[in-house]
């Protein structure tokens, strides 16, 4: 008899981390309730917030809006304490400063029932600013979604796959390990990576994530080293699970770029000692490619008090 009155779990767990953002994030969680398909739950981990997040929360009147109060860590913590608790076939993800559309969820679902062998979907997105108006200059210029084995694509960054845009099996995302924990700031495109690795990707052109851009959000106030850094440590990761040499020697480049950025950003910060052994490290990876020795020369510049 038990048996019977318990209920079934939810198809869609949409995991939605915050910090500190009430006004915005009761837009994002009255997208999540607008949904045309409603058998979800909504794991809000609030991340530390010191405003009225909580007693928001807590005044929820949706049994399927399940809050969880943890010490401020980060959104990659976050993201993954909201994972630990899902119970759905499928897991979403949403920013407390984005929105969905009313049918983000109904959409994915109907295309992936017929597309077997996609165990994730991403959609197209357009981006608003902090008041929601619309962004139509930047949003244009965004590529198109990709469906099928779009590793090689998001390797090359030809296509955007934001984690809000995301829904995926909890299967997958269990197989790959979930975020990566040692890289705080830009795990989502780790987390992509991993993904496209593992399994086709559905893609709906249709725009149904709406994206904020403005100075609060995570990464806006980071240094660029550090976003560096992140990059870097994903490609080097995508290297040594790469299945094939073209792929591979992808992964490297990457690699390189990515330290030839940092070099130029710790360089430009001051920090010349530290720039020339990041360089140093991207020589050994692609010692004849010409754009790292040009930052080289940036570097060396800088350091001397010819550039600034």
């Amino acid at each position: 008899m038990n048996e019977l009155l318990t209920p079934s779990p939810p198809i869609v767990s949409v995991i939605l981390p915050t910090y500190g953002r009430l006004p915005l994030l009761r837009e994002a969680v009255a997208s999540v309730i607008g949904q045309t398909f409603s058998d979800w739950e909504l794991i809000v981990v609030d991340d530390g917030s010191t405003d009225d997040t909580r007693e928001y929360l807590e005044a929820i009147d949706d049994p399927r809006v399940r809050p969880l109060r943890l010490e401020h860590r980060g959104i990659t913590s976050a993201r993954s304490s909201g994972l630990r608790l899902a119970c759905g076939k499928w897991v979403a993800f949403l920013d407390s400063d984005d929105l969905w559309l009313p049918r983000k969820l109904e959409l994915q679902l109907r295309r992936l029932a017929v597309q077997p062998a996609c165990r994730w979907s991403y959609t197209g997105y357009s981006l608003i600013d902090t008041e929601g108006a619309p962004l139509p200059e930047r949003s244009n210029l965004l590529p198109q979604p990709v469906s099928g084995y779009i590793l090689e694509s998001v390797l090359r960054f030809k296509i955007s796959t934001p984690v809000q845009t995301m829904l995926a099996q909890r299967s997958l995302i269990e197989e790959i390990g979930g975020f990566d924990a040692s890289i705080p700031f830009l795990s989502d495109y780790d987390f992509a990576l991993r993904l496209a690795a593992r399994s086709e990707a559905c893609a709906l052109p249709e725009i149904l994530t709406l994206i904020r851009e403005h100075a609060g959000r995570a990464t806006s106030n980071l240094r660029d080293a550090d976003l560096y850094a992140d990059q870097e440590h994903s490609f080097r990761k995508a290297a040594a699970a790469a299945t094939n040499r073209k792929l591979r020697v992808l992964c490297l480049h990457q690699c390189a770029v990515q330290l030839a950025r940092q070099a130029a950003s710790l360089s430009r910060e001051g920090s010349h000692g530290a720039a020339f052994a990041t360089l140093a490290r991207a020589v050994r990876i692609t010692p004849f490619r010409k754009a790292i020795w040009r930052t080289a020369a940036g570097c060396a510049a800088r350091a001397m008090g010819v550039i600034t």
